[in-house]
């Protein structure tokens, strides 16, 4: 098996993993309630994607860079929406 091939499928199975985050911020919005939300995780989240993002673009390496940019910015949206919520109670 080759690494182009390897790198695919890390990078599928990471965003299918970084997606998943979708269904909390579907909840946070429909709920608004962010108690089931662990700040802590998408703080760790944030900064370790965008670490790897930062990476990955700086090698031009798409396999890493795209899924930790997404990776990135749900973990940001899901943050912002937590806070958001938060300051409404």
């Amino acid at each position: 098996m080759s690494f182009e091939i390897v790198g695919l499928l890390a990078s599928f199975f990471a965003l299918v993993m970084f997606i998943s985050v979708i269904d909390q911020i579907k909840n946070l919005r429909k709920f608004k309630k962010s108690d089931e939300v662990s700040t802590a995780l998408n703080i760790a989240m944030v900064v370790n994607c965008s670490l790897w993002t930062i990476y990955g673009a700086g090698i031009s390496n798409w396999y890493i860079f795209t899924p930790n940019a997404v990776g990135s910015v749900l973990a940001i949206a899901t943050l912002f929406l937590s806070f958001v919520i938060d300051s409404q109670l």
